[in-house]
């Protein structure tokens, strides 16, 4: 066999294609289960990153925490055009009605106290930032008003500008904000365009400081949250 001919170097190249993509595909295969149950502990984690029932890069073992999670999180699916909870379907068929419309139906966590008593509201929150869509999660206290907190676990916006929507020192500032004002009017969060004056009464409850060096990405956390929150008015409404 001539090894240097262009035939054999051609079926060489080609047998070697095939072998590693039938090897990338058996990986990626065998490996979906594991990487989507990774994902899934790291929304139950920012779950309760944003109810504040942990802290980020909390030491305890992978098993304590989903069992946190399970016994203190209560997840349902709200019709936001409604405001009802969707009871009475598998979740296959809710999957089926999120998949024809996941604005409409959507995922909001309940977390309780130890004794049962409802703790806070964590309602799902997503939009466009500079580069990116954002993903997080915005917990509202059981008065369904004041915050409680926000955490982002998703987004591709620029490290040190942008990416600071991650950071606890900023997150921190959401806490005990108001998104309705004296007269129940659902009024959201304003992020600033510089540093909130505590002096003025409708920044000191309704606002936190802009995030300095990514005014569009600020905005877009602005114009996402209240629209989320708009979506949800409904929910939130009820008794």
């Amino acid at each position: 066999m001539n090894t240097n001919s262009n035939a054999y170097v051609m079926t060489f190249a080609v047998g070697i294609c095939v072998v590693m993509s039938t090897a990338l595909a058996f990986l990626a295969t065998s490996l979906k289960p594991t990487q989507e149950a990774a994902a899934e502990f790291d929304r139950q984690k920012n779950v309760m990153m944003a109810a504040g029932m942990i802290e980020r890069g909390d030491p305890r073992p992978r098993a304590e925490l989903e069992k946190l999670f399970a016994e203190r999180v209560e997840e349902v699916v709200i019709d936001t055009e409604s405001g009802d909870v969707v009871a009475g379907k598998t979740d296959e068929e809710l999957a089926e009605l999120r998949k024809q419309d996941p604005k409409r139906y959507r995922r909001v966590g309940i977390s309780k106290t130890e004794s049962g008593e409802v703790d806070t509201y964590i309602l799902p929150i997503s939009g466009k930032g500079l580069w990116s869509t954002l993903y997080g999660y915005l917990a509202l206290e059981s008065d369904k008003n004041h915050v409680r907190g926000i955490q982002f676990y998703k987004h591709g916006e620029t490290p040190g500008l942008g990416g600071e929507v991650e950071n606890p020192k900023w997150t921190a500032k959401w806490k005990g904000k108001t998104i309705r004002d004296a007269e129940g009017d659902l009024v959201s969060i304003t992020v600033k365009k510089g540093v909130v004056d505590p002096a003025i009464e409708r920044e000191k409850e309704h606002a936190v400081d802009g995030l300095a060096g990514a005014t569009i990405t600020s905005k877009g956390v602005q114009s996402f949250v209240k629209s989320d929150l708009e979506a949800f008015a409904g929910y939130l409404g009820k008794e």
